[in-house]
């Protein structure tokens, strides 16, 4: 019993130290770094949720609707200056035509301009209308000159006119787009261009160029302040 009491007092004076040495060893274990953390690349990683305070809004695009077929070739055609036609039971793929462009005329070899057949535009004086206005279709405008009774038709790029008689009377070329039938001469060209593909003319002026050639007159209009051809025109020499 006396041991007892004797160890009592011994191990109740040790305990404080124990405890700050347990004390003292739990703090340099929990300072001590943390192992770092192992990824298992096998298991699935789920994201933290995102702060929606601080993260910015997420704008969602619409996406524009796909034009349908029609529609697609509506515009298409609008772009390529088709004109549109009267629908009604016709497919939706026939629906625009396009306007045929006018086809500027070509001027056969045979038909070019000689001194012993003179021509423009490869029409010879004296041709009936019929034969003119069959070659080349319809014409942009018509008019009468009353003052000589001339019926006018015009081409656009060149008209011609008839006389009471119905037969050819003149051609006049005023475009730079056409071929005349002068072996290759244009309006635009020189002076010098037409006297080099023409030969000498018959009167030469600042302004005029003249060929004489079976009772006709090819006459050659010049811009005196570029030296270039305005316009082209055969008729009777009278």
């Amino acid at each position: 019993m006396a041991m007892n009491n004797l160890i009592k007092p011994i191990l109740i004076g040790c305990m404080p130290v124990a405890i700050a040495s347990f004390l003292v060893t739990g703090c340099q274990e929990s300072s001590a770094p943390a192992p770092k953390a192992t990824i298992d690349v096998t298991s699935t990683y789920v994201p933290s949720q995102v702060n929606q305070e601080s993260s910015p809004p997420i704008i969602v695009a619409t996406p524009t609707a796909t034009p349908s077929v029609d529609e697609s070739m509506k515009h298409e055609a609008q772009v390529a200056g088709i004109t549109k036609v009267d629908q009604g039971d016709t497919p939706a793929s026939q629906v625009y035509t396009s306007p045929k462009p006018t086809a500027k005329p070509k001027i056969k070899a045979e038909d070019a301009y000689q001194q012993e057949k003179p021509t423009l535009m490869g029409l010879k004086l004296g041709t009936p209308k019929a034969s003119v206005l069959e070659r080349f279709g319809k014409v942009k405008k018509q008019f009468v000159m009353e003052e000589d009774n001339i019926e006018v038709y015009d081409f656009n790029d060149f008209s011609v006119g008839f006389n009471s008689k119905g037969t050819l009377e003149f051609v006049d070329v005023h475009s730079i787009d056409i071929d005349p039938g002068l072996h290759g001469l244009r309006l635009g060209q020189s002076q010098q261009d037409a006297i080099a593909i023409l030969g000498k003319p018959d009167s030469n002026s600042t302004y005029v160029l003249s060929y004489k050639a079976q009772g006709t007159l090819l006459k050659i209009d010049i811009d005196p302040h570029d030296n270039t051809i305005q316009s082209i025109k055969l008729f009777a020499n009278s």
